[in-house]
């Protein structure tokens, strides 16, 4: 039972909302109206709705709100909006506005990204509200759950387990359209009277937040587009992906010196494991992207998948070019471990956090397709066949330097999901959601586009802004898909901090220089398989060690490196050395690493722990080193066993790693490039 103390609190938090939505726009009569309502112990009214205590993030306040399926009335019945309103911290005064960050996918919770969202806006939620909405098929509205798409068993084709997922939607299965579920927002911001909003989305947010920017112009202050989607203008054959990939790649290896200096671009690289595999497909074992071991198959629609899937963090980027030079030269296992690591990611989970089944429902409706979905199934397979053959006669190098077959055929691509999607009705036609008034507000508006954005590509980002009449685009220098939520450059979160405090005024180019100088990737120029053919680390005053405790010591240091690659692809907490061990983490901005008889060369075991101040960007290590042999068993007396203390910078440029310890009996006192 709740004490009258805390009554009075509850009753003081009433109070405090409701000045903020006077001073956000709504009426001092709908104010009073709210504060005089009678709730339970702990719930709030702001608005017209009740809001009661959750635990998305602390002290958020959760809500729902019934909107109907089909707001013709043809289908009858209303979905439960869920969200999550977090209050400004300081309480002593109004809340200056209401933040109104969007997810992408489709399919990702908005609720369930609220410590990202948190950390992105940081002290701004002093002074701000932050709602989060989840969008009608997701999180706590009402998440689709199609078993055959979300955790497939066996053989899996993507347009059957959709086609089913639609079935069990029934005369539902057209009715989960961004247009639908911005017209929900806006119900809830209006419910709430919260007045304007400063709105961002990340990746397909992008797409829904210029969709209710197109639907819903006055409620919005100000709009800021995370690797914007294009709603419209865009092909379903994305003409751009292939060339900024085949760009991406190539940058990221140019601009490590290493990498550089060892010869063939990286897609020439590629172009030539690429005729290798045709001819006859690499095979190996490696731990996939949860940590468990795979027989994988490397072909041309493998690569796609590694090639492209690098949008979307540092680790394929900064591995590819080394994978596909040491596989040229008859080394292949860091390649298989590549592809291991990107075709297999473990299941979608759990509904709630991410449903496979609404990303169907939204593609299947929203997107551009090579077929028409006012058609039947049986009429879109034909127009799919044929749109591929004309696509090969006219551009056959649209993905180079892979095939147009190739990509298709890849897990990669999308083209094919929606062949077997029901036809939508009338009143809800499927296709790319344009505004309605036929162009976009006036609202400032920042669009914000990686570098090395090769899915949402700075192409598109260039579109969507010129559809904006008052749009800035931002190119954030060797950075990828969504560049300020988990940015630890700490870059493209300031700037778009900077834009939602001062729309009009805050993109000085003092702000803005930060985007050319967010540091280059370290790529890998190779891999080998002895530690002995690595380069070494350089001697120090004090070093009394030889070139073989030298060699050791590098690779030590590239082990730990390497680990941290694997961090980025990986899903579980935990994985396998190339060669052999194991190795942990636990922790998010500050992660830590437990490593035993790691290998990433077949005759260096390195176990110890790991420190990784993701966003301090230092790296601190204390090892044990010891020289295995193939089969993993130890050389006793060797000159490369011993302790090495580490540290390094893992982001300036430049950077040096330090070195000091004791192998073989001698001591070390070395640096190298950090890698």
């Amino acid at each position: 039972m709740r004490s009258r103390a805390s009554v009075v609190t509850t009753l003081g938090l009433v109070a405090t909302l409701a000045m903020t939505v006077v001073v956000d726009g709504a009426s001092p009569g709908a104010a009073t109206a709210a504060t005089a309502k009678s709730v339970a112990p702990g719930d709030v009214v702001v608005g017209s709705l009740t809001l009661h205590p959750c635990k998305v993030l602390k002290h958020t306040l959760c809500g729902s709100l019934l909107r109907p399926w089909d707001p013709t009335g043809a289908i009858p019945g209303n979905v439960r909006v869920g969200f999550a309103l977090l209050r400004a911290r300081d309480h002593s005064r109004p809340a200056k506005g209401t933040l109104l960050p969007r997810e992408g996918g489709p399919g990702y919770s908005t609720t369930g990204s609220a410590t990202y969202y948190r950390q992105m806006y940081g002290r701004m939620l002093d002074r701000h509200n932050m709602l989060l909405v989840d969008q009608r098929g997701t999180g706590r509205s009402q998440p689709i759950d199609c078993p055959g798409l979300q955790n497939p068993t066996g053989p899996f084709d993507y347009p059957v387990a959709a086609g089913h997922c639609a079935t069990s939607l029934g005369d539902k299965a057209n009715l989960y359209g961004t247009a639908l579920s911005a017209d929900d927002v806006a119900a809830v911001i209006e419910a709430l009277e919260l007045g304007k909003v400063d709105l961002y989305g990340d990746s397909y947010g992008t797409f829904f937040a210029a969709v209710f920017a197109g639907r819903h112009p006055s409620m919005l202050r100000s709009v800021v587009l995370d690797a914007a989607y294009p709603p419209t203008g865009e092909t379903a054959w994305y003409p751009t992906q292939g060339p900024a990939m085949l760009r991406s790649i190539d940058l990221a290896c140019r601009r490590t010196p290493k990498c550089a200096a060892a010869g063939a671009t990286t897609s020439t690289l590629l172009s030539r494991v690429l005729a290798e595999v045709r001819h006859k497909p690499y095979h190996g074992t490696a731990a996939d992207g949860v940590g468990k071991r795979r027989r994988v198959r490397v072909d041309a629609e493998a690569l796609v998948s590694v090639a492209f899937g690098a949008t979307y963090g540092p680790a394929n980027y900064e591995g590819l070019p080394g994978a596909l030079r040491a596989a040229l030269q008859g080394y292949r296992k860091p390649l298989v471990r590549l592809v291991a690591e990107n075709l297999y990611s473990g299941s979608a989970g759990d509904a709630v956090d991410y449903s496979e089944g609404l990303d169907a429902a939204v593609s299947c409706h929203d997107y551009p397709q090579l077929y028409d979905m006012t058609a039947t199934p049986d009429v879109r397979h034909a127009q799919y066949a044929d749109a591929v053959q004309a696509q090969i006669k006219k551009n056959p190098r649209i993905y180079a330097p892979f095939t147009v077959g190739e990509y298709l055929n890849s897990d990669w691509e999308m083209a094919d999901w929606c062949l077997n999607w029901p036809v939508a009705p009338a009143a809800h036609p499927a296709g790319p959601p344009a505004p309605p008034s036929g162009s976009y507000p006036d609202v400032p508006t920042l669009v914000l586009t990686g570098e090395f954005d090769s899915i949402t590509t700075p192409e598109e980002g260039a579109l969507v802004a010129s559809a904006f009449p008052a749009a800035r685009q931002v190119l954030v220098a060797n950075s990828f898909h969504v560049t300020a939520i988990g940015d630890t450059d700490k870059c493209a979160v300031h700037i778009v901090r900077r834009f939602v405090r001062h729309p009009h005024t805050g993109l000085t180019a003092h702000r803005l220089s930060c985007a050319n100088q967010v540091p280059p990737l370290r790529a890998v120029a190779n891999y080998h398989r002895s530690y002995r053919k690595g380069s070494p680390a350089h001697t120090r005053p004090g070093n009394d060690a030889a070139g073989p405790a030298l060699h050791a010591s590098a690779s030590a240091v590239r082990t730990v490196a390497d680990l941290i690659g694997r961090w980025w692809n990986n899903y579980s907490g935990a994985g396998h050395g190339l060669h052999g061990g194991k190795w942990s983490y636990t922790g998010d901005r500050v992660t830590h690493f437990k490593l035993k008889k790691v290998r990433l060369n077949r005759n260096l075991a390195v176990s110890g722990r790991v420190t990784w101040a993701r966003y301090g960007q230092s790296v601190v290590v204390s090892l044990d080193i010891v020289r295995v042999r193939p089969n993993g068993h130890v050389v006793s007396g060797s000159a490369v066993n011993g302790h090495l203390d580490s540290q390094w910078d893992s982001r300036v440029l430049g950077a040096r790693a330090v070195i000091r310890g004791r192998l073989g009996g001698h001591a070390v006192v070395a640096r190298m490039r950090a890698p």
